[in-house]
C-alpha cells in the first residue's frame, strides 16, 4: 500500500519537475500554460468526486488499475504534446486518472486501517511525500545531465508501470468491497461530516500556501538567497514527511484530536515566526514546524470520514481538500497583490485555528461542546 502512495507523488513530480521544456516545446506562455493547469484541476476534480461510488461498485483495485493506466499514458503524452490546445487536453486526462488514483489509493489505505484497526494514513501519506522527493530529485539529475524530455518520462512511466502492476498484485482480495457493503446504502452522516470537511478545507489552505509561497516569501521579503528559500521550502517538506511517517505513534498515544490540535496551534505559532523573524535560524525553524504541524491534519480527516461513512466520503473529503490546496494559494496571491505577502500570509493563522476547534470532530466529538 505505502508502495501505491510512493508511485503517486513520484509519477506527479516527474513531470512537474520538468515543467520548463514542457513550456518551450508547447510554445505556450504563463496564460495559456495556465488554462491547461485548470483543465488538470477539471479533470482531477471530477474523478475524485466520482472514485467512491466507483470503489463500491467495482472495488478499489480496478478503479486503481484504471487510474495507473490513464496516469502513465498521459505521462508519455505529455512529452509527445507540441501544442498547448494538445497539453491542455492531455492534461484534462490526465488528472482523470490521477484523480482517480489519488482517491482510490485513499479508499484502499481507509480499509487496510479498518481491517488492522490502527491509524496508518498518516504514514501512506508520508510515503507520498518520499515518492514525491525521489521524482524530483530525478527529474532535477536529468535536467542536470540535459536528458531530453520523452526518454526521461518514459523511463519513469516504465518503472512506475512495473511497480504499479507489483503493488496491485500484492492487494489480494478487494478489502474495500468487502468491508463497505454494509453501509454503500446509508445517507452521509452530514453533522459529522461537515465539520471534518471544513478542518480539512482550512488545513488543505495552510499546507498549500507552504507549497506554493514560502520559498517566494523568504527570497523577496526576507531577502534570502535562491538556495536559502530553496532550503526553507525543502526543510518544510522533508517535515512532513517525517511527521506523517512517524505519526502512529502520537496518534496512539494522544489520539487524532490531541495530534491535529497541537499541530494547528503548532503551525500558526510557526507561521508567525515565518513572517516576523529575520532572515536565519528562526525562519527555518518556522519552515519545519510549519510542516510537521500541518501535515497530520488530511491524513487524519480521512480516515475520520471513513469512520463516519462510506468510502464515497473518503473520496469526496479527497477531492475537498485538493481543491483547497488549488484554490487556497490562488487567494493568497491575488491578497498578497493588495496587501503584501507577509500580510497575506498572517491570514492562514484563523485558519489553522479553526483547524484546532474542529478537532474533536474527527473522534466524534461535537466541537462546539
Amino acid at each position: 500500500m505505502s508502495l501505491v502512495f510512493a508511485l503517486s507523488g513520484a509519477t506527479q513530480a516527474s513531470w512537474m519537475s520538468r515543467l520548463p521544456p514542457v513550456l518551450e516545446q508547447t510554445q505556450a506562455n504563463f496564460v495559456r500554460f495556465g488554462a491547461a493547469l485548470v483543465m488538470l484541476g477539471l479533470g482531477t476534480l471530477t474523478a475524485m468526486l466520482l472514485t467512491g461510488a466507483a470503489c463500491d461498485r467495482f472495488g478499489s483495485r480496478r478503479v486503481l488499475a484504471f487510474g495507473f493506466a490513464v496516469t502513465l499514458v498521459s505521462l508519455l503524452a505529455i512529452a509527445l504534446s507540441r501544442s498547448t490546445p494538445v497539453l491542455a487536453m492531455t492534461l484534462l486526462v490526465m488528472g482523470i486518472g490521477s484523480g482517480a488514483w489519488d482517491a482510490g489509493m485513499n479508499v484502499q489505505g481507509h480499509a487496510v486501517e479498518t481491517r488492522l484497526d490502527k491509524h496508518l494514513m498518516s504514514r501512506f501519506h508520508g510515503w507520498w511525500s518520499v515518492g514525491s522527493m525521489t521524482g524530483a530529485g530525478l527529474g532535477l539529475a536529468a535536467a542536470r545531465f540535459s536528458v531530453p524530455l520523452l526518454p526521461h518520462l518514459a523511463v519513469a512511466a516504465t518503472l512506475a508501470a512495473v511497480l504499479c502492476a507489483l503493488s496491485l498484485r500484492s492487494f489480494g482480495e478487494d478489502v474495500v468491497g468487502r468491508l463497505e457493503e454494509p453501509r454503500t446504502r446509508q445517507r452521509w452522516p452530514l453533522r459529522r461530516l461537515l465539520p471534518i470537511g471544513v478542518l480539512i478545507f482550512c488545513g488543505a489552505i495552510v499546507e498549500g500556501a507552504a507549497g506554493d509561497w514560502l520559498a517566494v516569501f523568504l527570497n523577496q521579503e526576507r531577502g534570502l538567497s535562491h538556495t536559502g528559500a530553496a532550503l526553507g521550502y525543502t526543510l518544510f517538506v522533508t517535515a512532513m514527511a517525517a511527521g506523517r511517517l512517524f505519526a502512529e505513534r502520537p496518534h496512539r498515544h494522544i489520539g487524532a484530536t490531541g495530534v491535529v490540535r497541537t499541530g494547528a496551534i503548532a503551525a500558526g505559532i510557526s507561521i508567525v515566526l515565518v513572517v516576523f523573524a529575520d532572515a536565519g535560524p528562526w525562519a527555518f525553524i518556522g519552515a519545519l514546524g510549519w510542516g510537521v504541524g500541518i501535515c497530520w491534519v488530511f491524513p487524519a480527516a480521512l480516515s475520520a470520514a471513513g469512520d463516519a461513512a462510506t468510502s464515497s466520503a473518503v473520496a469526496g473529503m479527497t477531492a475537498v481538500g485538493y481543491s483547497a490546496s488549488v484554490f487556497g494559494p490562488l487567494g493568497i496571491g491575488w491578497l498578497a497583490h493588495a496587501t503584501g505577502l507577509g500580510a497575506a500570509m498572517l491570514t492562514l493563522l484563523p485558519l489553522a485555528l479553526l483547524v484546532a476547534l474542529l478537532a474533536p470532530a474527527l473522534t466524534g466529538a461535537d466541537p462546539t461542546d
